[in-house]
């Protein structure tokens, strides 16, 4: 009797899901090419010392940022929660949190620069505490789109947001003015995103205090605020101690390596921020469509960040030395490694906000504490004697040999079985990837220049991927979309019926 309501409720769902992990998905795709590019003419007019020196400023506005709301918006966010209810004490809540908290990383901007190795970086922290006020004033604005899959309006803000703030990027960049080019590009960017999602939203919400609502929000919200924190800590713990051990010239190699190999990590965390936890928290715990809809989102994360790992690990550095030139070639090693990374994170966000729209931001706390204390006297370890490559590796051995399985662990009691799902949905991309790099590789091999075996080893692979995964992107696509591709698809599946059989798990109808 109760699967007729069960399907009822995934095609809904689902349906809105898609809808805004398309929106998501392209919003931040569109914005991270349009923000390489950017980043292309930036880097090539600063020095590795000035984007280390902004990057150890950057470290700290991503750790107080992350706490600067409380984990509040999320409570907006939540489908099985009345906004009506919640939203305006929010407001109010996050507003004042990131007020205090801003007030205070301005005034320790002198202390937190020189712990990081660059005392340079005094004057941009203070800039970026800006950002952190406007992020909670624009807390609830946010999480009504997030909550309604309303994508859409988040793409048309970053995309109203972008020309301003790369335009103040390259103007101050040009002039010499290095770090904090681009602290200022940042306040820009969440000044005017923050402007047009405030505008997009059916209702406003003004900051009020409802005493009973207090509590609540608040029981909700700190541990996912801390979840936040100590998740942006492990983020940027390793800018942090390479900072302060080797100074901003090996910190600004070091982050273009994460930056680049983030590539691909950065477009798929923003659409399963904001499409996913909201779809879970919607879903039964231990429901048949909450493993369906997890199946799906596993397989679809695979299917796209596995690829970029695999091609960015055999290209790298073709890859920095075409877009960035000869002066960042040491970041090219750090970069092969940091790509690995990138997509095993993927899939542990993808799990965390399960935890987190089933109401389990505690496991979450419990999870990034435990990653916390084993990376960071990891990464002061390995630095002497193996340097940045060293560091890179440690972030892979923690993520693959400690996080995940406590995140299977904990995923455990809301899904039966996620380990299995896990390779079942994630093992034939992983599969069609490192074939696609081999290929790639053999391609790039023929090359004579580092443009001519970037564009080999890239449309080479990229391409086989494509053939390769065709089966696979038959059943996660959406239906609009299988229709157009119908006849070719159609065949790849009678192919695939007829050679490897055994290739397809059983149950992959579910995948």
């Amino acid at each position: 009797m109760t699967a007729p309501s069960e399907s009822a409720g995934l095609a809904g769902i689902g349906s809105r899901a898609a809808r805004g992990a398309v929106w998501s998905g392209a919003n931040a795709l569109m914005m991270k090419l349009a923000g390489i590019a950017v980043m292309v003419v930036v880097v090539r007019l600063v020095t590795p010392h000035d984007f280390g020196v902004f990057a150890a400023a950057l470290v700290v506005h991503a750790i107080v940022s992350s706490f600067g709301e409380l984990g509040l918006s999320s409570c907006v966010a939540r489908r099985d929660l009345d906004p009506e209810r919640v939203a305006s004490t929010v407001a109010l809540l996050a507003l004042l949190s990131s007020s205090l908290l801003a007030g205070g990383m301005a005034l320790a901007a002198e202390p937190l620069a020189g712990a990081l190795g660059a005392p340079e970086a005094a004057a941009p922290i203070r800039v970026l505490s800006i950002a952190v006020v406007l992020g909670g004033v624009f807390t609830v604005p946010g999480a009504l789109l997030v909550r309604e899959f309303r994508q859409g309006k988040v793409f048309l803000a970053s995309a109203i947001a972008f020309v301003p703030t790369n335009l103040v990027l390259i103007l101050l960049a040009m002039n010499g003015d290095g770090a904090m080019a681009f602290a200022i590009s940042r306040v820009v960017s969440q000044l005017v995103s923050g402007l047009v999602m405030a505008l997009s939203v059916d209702r406003t919400y003004w900051p009020k205090l409802r005493r009973a609502q207090v509590g609540p929000v608040l029981r909700f919200g700190l541990p996912l605020a801390g979840a936040n924190l100590l998740g942006y800590s492990l983020l940027n713990a390793d800018y942090a101690i390479i900072g302060a051990f080797l100074g901003p010239v090996e910190l600004g190699i070091y982050t273009l390596a994460f930056t680049v190999a983030s590539w691909s990590t950065s477009v798929m965390s923003s659409t399963i921020n904001s499409v996913a936890m909201p779809a879970f928290s919607a879903l039964d715990a231990e429901s048949a469509e909450l493993r369906a809809f997890l199946a799906r989102t596993m397989r679809l994360v695979a299917l796209i960040a596995f690829p970029v790992t695999a091609l960015t690990m055999v290209l790298a550095g073709e890859l920095v030395a075409v877009l960035y030139g000869s002066t960042w070639a040491a970041a090219a090693p750090v970069l092969r490694i940091l790509a690995l990374y990138g997509g095993v994170f993927a899939l542990s966000l993808l799990l965390s906000n399960l935890l987190v729209g089933q109401g389990r931001a505690g496991a979450v706390f419990g999870v990034q504490a435990v990653w916390l204390v084993v990376l960071i006297p990891a990464v002061g370890l390995s630095l002497r004697p193996f340097g940045l490559s060293g560091a890179a590796w440690v972030h892979v051995a923690v993520i693959a040999a400690a996080v995940m399985p406590l995140y299977l662990c904990a995923v455990r009691t809301t899904v039966p079985g996620p380990g299995r799902l896990l390779v079942r949905a994630s093992g034939p991309p992983a599969a069609a990837a490192a074939a696609a790099a081999l290929l790639a590789l053999g391609a790039a091999a023929l090359g004579s220049s580092d443009l001519a075996r970037l564009l080999l080893g890239g449309l080479t692979g990229g391409s086989a991927y494509l053939v390769f995964s065709a089966p696979m992107l038959r059943r996660v696509l959406p239906a609009a979309v299988r229709g157009k591709a119908g006849t070719l698809l159609a065949a790849y599946d009678r192919l695939e019926g007829t050679l490897l059989p055994r290739l397809r798990p059983a149950k992959e109808s579910a995948i």
